[in-house]
């Protein structure tokens, strides 16, 4: 049986018939549950003005002292600028309305709580926004060095020194988790020089989960028939996240310990998800709530995040 309604309505006696039925003889909340995990990835950073908001870094690594004697010119360096990107900042709203006669004919007492999934809703929104980030991590030109999130040859900010790597080969085996690992061990600076980051989380979506606890936890290598020992990927911690996967189920992402802006993945907040009133011109719509929220979800460059498309 089909279950006609119309979501961009009003919530009145015609929208939710149900709650006025007297052949129902009981009606039950729906859960409604927010799983969002990839918050915590994000640098947030409020701002007070604006809704554009440019970021670039600056760095104090240098080359190496040369061989010079007291009589000799002296060598200078200069630390190598970096990248800069600019952010738009996008408002979000919704909206939601109930009746006075939709109130008082409600014979179960549940119309108060269809209002209540607005907050939830601004929640998932956020959670879509950041897993778009991870779902297209592989393509196109978004970073601030006009490369994708996760790319084999990021240009190092001084371009004498070559590139970097932060995307893993192949599908999700023991060989090619420790080697995601090994990119952020083996992560160099803009001068070359050894910045190592280590991987703290192994973020799967909900198909990888079996095989990710099997390759950390298990405490002999999952794959390995001569039954060694599982010693480095074993300290990963398993994150499921249920917003990735929509564009692929085998994509999956080292994230390490950078804190700040140096996680690469930001958020630039003018106005916080918030709720307010309505002031409606028929006073018998008694609930009139808005959510809103001015808001930049994206990435500048990461060397905290190493991700593997999985095939």
């Amino acid at each position: 049986m089909a279950n006609y309604f119309t979501a961009g309505g009003i919530i009145d006696t015609n929208a939710n018939p149900q709650l006025l039925d007297l052949a129902i003889d009981a009606m039950w909340n729906r859960r409604n549950e927010f799983t969002g995990v990839l918050a915590k990835y994000f640098d947030e950073e409020i701002k007070d003005s604006g809704l554009t908001h440019v970021v670039s870094s600056v760095g104090s690594a240098l080359p190496l002292p040369q061989k010079n004697e007291d009589t000799e010119p002296l060598p200078y360096f200069v630390p190598a600028p970096g990248y800069k990107k600019t952010f738009i900042l996008i408002g979000y709203r919704a909206g939601i309305r109930v009746t006075e006669t939709q109130m008082k004919a409600d014979r179960f007492k549940k119309t108060a709580f269809l209002v209540t999934g607005q907050l939830k809703s601004a929640m998932q929104k956020d959670e879509y926004l950041r897993a778009a980030i991870f779902n297209s991590a592989f393509t196109g030109t978004d970073g601030a060095d006009s490369l994708s999130l996760c790319h084999d040859s990021h240009p190092h900010e001084n371009t004498d020194r070559g590139t970097w790597d932060n995307k893993g080969p192949g599908a999700l085996t023991g060989a090619n988790l420790q080697a995601l690992r090994l990119l952020g061990d083996q992560m160099t600076n803009e001068q070359g020089d050894p910045d190592p980051a280590e991987l703290k989380d192994l973020v799967v979506p909900p198909a990888l989960r079996q095989k990710a606890e099997e390759l950390t936890k298990s405490e002999r290598r999952a794959e390995d028939a001569l039954n060694g020992r599982t010693v480095l990927i074993g300290t990963l911690n398993v994150v499921v996240s249920h917003y990735l996967g929509l564009s692929s189920s085998v994509q999956y992402f080292g994230i390490a310990n950078r804190e700040g802006p140096n996680k690469g993945l930001v958020q630039y907040t003018l106005i916080p998800w918030n709720i307010k009133n309505n002031t409606p011109s028929n006073a018998d719509i008694i609930i009139d709530k808005r959510i809103k929220a001015v808001h930049a979800i994206g990435f500048t460059t990461s060397k905290n995040v190493y991700g593997s498309t999985g095939s």
